[in-house]
């Protein structure tokens, strides 16, 4: 039988579509209603902006009684480990602490609550228990970027930023940021050993990006250029598409970079305000996905993209 995969994943309110776009790019699998994905593909979650946990399944019952007979059963051996328990919903009515106390207690080999070696993660719903060795969690490094000593009012979130980039790219490949602004998706794909090229047309966003990128040690080619001219061939592209004098989008500058961009990578993942489906489609991308990311009265579209000429 092939080893399987539970993935815990975050999705918050109003960005539910975004969390699974994550979670099928990365695992292969959509999450349920409780946020767990089950997947035959091991994935680090170290890079997740929604993935919280990857767990490698051991044992899977419809009761603790019945798992506990399974570990017995099994002779499970660990030194220096400590049981995690999840419940899904968390209003379910359980004893985390009590539950792994109880798990822990069929386990062979020695506990070690402050700082184990292995970490047994229980999760627990109405229906079903799954019991298993976590492998990695996110690294949550998009907190940190959040905190980027250069921003401007329309700057990216972090964490969105990184969901895009683990849209269209994955580590060693090379991703280009046409209009990379204060360079939130440079660092964030640089910070997962994805090569970075950022361009911007604007000095200053130029500057920002640089220093963002020293201030946390991160390097990756920032140059002055105009997306409407870039040349060369990438992995992927992922870009905030960018505004125009006032704030207000610039719909024949757009036309213009995404009409360039088209040659550049077979990739795309773009975010606007504004529907681009048939902006899109009249140049020859194949939109495969439009996914809403919805804050205040603000909505940002994902929209990602294949060219298959390329």
């Amino acid at each position: 039988m092939a080893q399987k995969y539970l993935y815990l994943v975050a999705i918050p309110f109003q960005l539910n579509e975004l969390a699974a776009a994550e979670s099928v790019a990365l695992t292969g699998a959509t999450p349920d209603t409780h946020g767990i994905t089950i997947s035959n593909t091991c994935v680090d979650t170290r890079r997740g902006a929604y993935l919280k946990s990857c767990t490698e399944i051991l044992f899977e019952a419809a009761s603790v009684k019945e798992l506990c007979a399974k570990i017995r059963s099994a002779e499970l051996y660990a030194d220096a480990f400590r049981v995690s328990v999840v419940k899904k919903p968390r209003s379910l009515n359980l004893d985390s602490m009590m539950l792994a106390r109880q798990i822990g207690g069929v386990i062979d080999g020695k506990p070690n609550l402050s700082s184990p070696q292995i970490v047994f993660m229980t999760i627990i719903t109405s229906e079903k228990i799954w019991f298993g060795r976590l492998l990695s969690e996110s690294d949550g490094i998009w907190q940190v970027y959040n905190q980027r000593p250069h921003v401007t009012s329309s700057s990216l979130p972090a964490r969105l930023a990184l969901a895009l980039v683990n849209l269209v790219a994955s580590p060693g490949e090379h991703l280009l940021d046409p209009c990379c602004g204060t360079g939130t998706i440079v660092m964030s794909a640089t910070h997962y050993g994805i090569r970075s090229t950022g361009y911007d047309i604007n000095p200053r966003m130029v500057g920002a990006t640089t220093k963002n990128l020293q201030h946390y040690n991160l390097k990756a080619d920032v140059e002055l250029k105009d997306a409407r001219e870039i040349s060369g061939k990438f992995n992927a592209v992922a870009t905030d598409l960018p505004y125009g004098i006032s704030l207000v989008k610039d719909t024949a500058a757009t036309a213009e970079i995404l009409s360039n961009l088209k040659t550049c990578a077979p990739r795309a993942g773009f975010i606007d305000i504004r529907d681009l489906s048939q902006p899109l489609d009249d140049l020859g991308y194949n939109v495969e996905a439009i996914i809403p990311v919805p804050k205040l009265r603000l909505l940002r579209r994902v929209f990602i993209t294949s060219n298959v000429d390329q």
